[in-house]
């Protein structure tokens, strides 16, 4: 065996995935709470203060905090892309929800870990099918059919329209 080969080595391997992935969920659940407390007196849409949760903002004024529970209690919608099943609310639900009818455009914005964080999106876009989808980390992507995948924003935590 060579030096950097040895039983215990391999090992090393599976020990530094699991610490990465406790490093991405710590950086996830601090970049949540800080978008989260902004001072603002609306309760969660769920109930949760703390975890994660996507805040719904127009014109700076948050309209809600939505945790898990509270996007599953959402009309939920079904698309196929590239053979899998993205399950969740679409965002013009989300919106609706949240008292917001009438929007100029959206920005959804994420955590950042796994993409560049950022999406902007039109009025007419937002209409075209947006998709929340929950992932297997316990967070929500934005996606879309007619979405390039490298402009999925992942792990989202708010959605601001305009």
């Amino acid at each position: 065996m060579s030096a950097g080969s040895s039983p215990a080595g391999r090992r090393g391997g599976p020990v530094i995935l699991a610490a990465a992935a406790v490093i991405v969920a710590v950086v996830v659940a601090a970049w949540v709470l800080q978008a989260g407390s902004g001072g603002e007196d609306v309760p969660p849409a769920g109930g949760s203060p703390s975890g994660y949760s996507v805040t719904v903002r127009k014109g700076g004024e948050v309209r809600g905090y939505y945790d898990l529970a509270a996007l599953r209690a959402l009309p939920q919608a079904t698309v196929v892309i590239d053979g899998k099943e993205q399950e969740g609310p679409l965002l013009r639900t989300l919106l609706e929800d949240a008292g917001i009818d009438r929007v100029a455009g959206v920005s959804v914005i994420g955590a950042g870990v796994r993409d560049g964080g950022r999406l902007a999106l039109t009025a007419a876009q937002v209409d075209r099918g947006v998709q929340l989808d929950f992932s297997r980390r316990g967070t929500v992507k934005v996606c879309a059919p007619w979405l390039d995948r490298s402009e999925w924003v992942r792990d989202v935590i708010s959605i601001d329209a305009e």
